[in-house]
Order: C-alpha cells, then structure tokens, then sequence
C-alpha cells in the first residue's frame, strides 16, 4: 500500500466487537490453527454450531472458499465501537450476531477490551516516539514499512493499493491471530487488522498466590493480577466485582508502593504492573 504524507496523518487506531464475532467465528472452523483460543473453543464451539438462530451467520463465514465478509465488519467510526450499534447497521444479519455475541463474547468482553485498548495505547506512543517505521513493523512481522510503501507479507496476497489520501484505520484484533487482514479497495476505508499484543493471557487466569493476598490483602493482590495488561479503573472493577471507589483506593496505594504506574492515553487514565509489581506476582 502506498502512503501519502496524508495518509500517515490520517492513521487512527478503531476497536470493533463485529470484527470479532467475524474472527472468532472463523477460528470454529479450524481451531487447530488458532491453538491460543482453544479453551474459548472447547467452552463454546458445540453450543455455536448447534444453535439453530445462527445458521445463516455460520454458513456465511464458514465456508472455507470465501473470504471474511466485509460487509459484516464495517470499518468503525469511533475508536471504540458499541457492540448493539455495530450490528444493527448490518443489514440482514445483525441479529444473528447479537445472538452469538451474547452467547459467546459478551462474557469476555470487559477483558477482551482491556486487551484491546493496551495494545493501542501502546502503538500509539510507539507511533509518537519511534515513527512509522518502527510501529508497522512491531505489529506483526509479516509488516514493513519502507520509503512510503507498506508492505503485508502473506500467502496468496499480491495486491496493490494506492491510500491516496482515504487514511489507514489500524484495528487490534484477538480472533485475527496469528494472521493480518488487509482491506483497501474503494469503496471501503483502508483498514489493517493484526493480532493485539496479550493475546496469549486472554482466556488464562492468574488468581493471586495466598502468600501474596497475605501481604497486599486480596483486592489489592487481585488487582495486581489483573494489571498484566494496563487497564482502566472502570474495566477492573467489571472484571474483579469490586466497587469502582474501593478499585481507585486500592490503585493509588499499589502506585504509591511503586508497583504499579498511571498511564494518561487521551482522557482515560490506565494503570499497569510495573516491574517491581511484575517481580511479586511472577513465581520464582
């Protein structure tokens, strides 16, 4: 894909729950392929493919000739698009994702955003620090980015774009792991969809050892757990069931400690272990 000065500037980042269903669909189909997503399937892989409701979604994606619909995953607006919104602009099909998003990701979705979110908190400052050079190519190594010209590496994949001013939304995906999707032709807006960073923590839990409780009390050791991914003091207490005002006391006596650090991304204000913290939840 060539890219013009404008395109750079017109690089965003954009999270998309119907890009998910979409994937994690797909990953149904040949969960060998996707070993990291296994015990997602192994909860929910019967239970999709026995409902009744979905069968018009399933064979839609399914069907290994086809590619991903795009129609089925528009490119978002918003950096973080409302799940219900997003599939009621899916003509046709819209209820059949809801159905399977609330069967299958719904339960998830406060961890999978966390997910998503540090990821593009992070490229963002590898964007702002490094350049565009450095960013494209940490994605995924099967991305360069050289003289104006990004380069995806995939099998089958010999296409020319040329971005000519229509920007590039980047989009972190956990179901899209381990490949990249690309979609530039007009009329849709260029979008590059790669795996997001933690993908590999998703569905593995790390409940705090009794030893740590002991110490830091079980709130503050759980929400340490949890900051192996920065997170926000909203997500954390939707995934630990803690009240939001015990969540930001506990946050400000683990920062205060030094093991764990505030990090600003526009108006939100996520924490992360830091490597102090990283030393006492990590055995050995």
């Amino acid at each position: 894909m060539s890219m013009s000065a404008a395109d750079l500037a017109g690089v965003r980042f954009a999270i998309s729950p119907a890009w998910e269903v979409v994937a994690s669909l797909r990953v149904l189909r040949d969960p060998g392929a996707h070993a990291v997503h296994l015990p997602w399937v192994t909860r929910h892989r019967d239970a999709v493919l026995a409902a009744a409701g979905l069968r018009e979604l399933r064979d839609l994606v399914l069907t290994p000739e086809r590619h991903l619909p795009g129609f089925l995953a528009p490119v978002p607006h918003t950096p973080v698009a409302d799940p219900r919104a997003e599939f009621a602009a899916v003509d046709g099909y819209g209820d059949q994702m809801r159905a399977y998003w609330d069967l299958a990701l719904a339960p998830y979705w406060d961890r999978m955003r966390g997910i998503l979110e540090a990821d593009v908190m992070y490229r963002a400052r590898r964007l702002a620090d490094a350049g565009p050079q450095a960013m494209f190519a940490e994605l995924d190594a099967a991305i360069s980015w050289t003289d104006g010209v990004l380069s995806v590496d995939r099998p089958g994949l010999d296409l020319e774009y040329l971005l000519g001013g229509r920007g590039l939304v980047l989009v972190p995906s956990l179901f899209a792991w381990p490949h990249v999707y690309v979609k530039a032709a007009e009329p849709w807006a260029p979008v590059l969809r790669y795996p997001a960073r933690g993908v590999g923590a998703m569905w593995h839990d790390a409940p705090p050892a009794a030893d740590l409780a002991a110490v830091l009390g079980r709130a503050r050791a759980t929400l340490l757990a949890e900051l192996a991914t920065p997170s926000t003091t909203t997500s954390l207490a939707r995934r630990t069931g803690l009240a939001p005002g015990g969540v930001s006391a506990h946050l400000a006596r683990l920062v205060t400690a030094g093991l764990a650090a505030r990090q600003r991304a526009g108006r939100q204000v996520f924490y992360v272990r830091t490597a102090r913290g990283d030393a006492l939840v990590t055995p050995g």
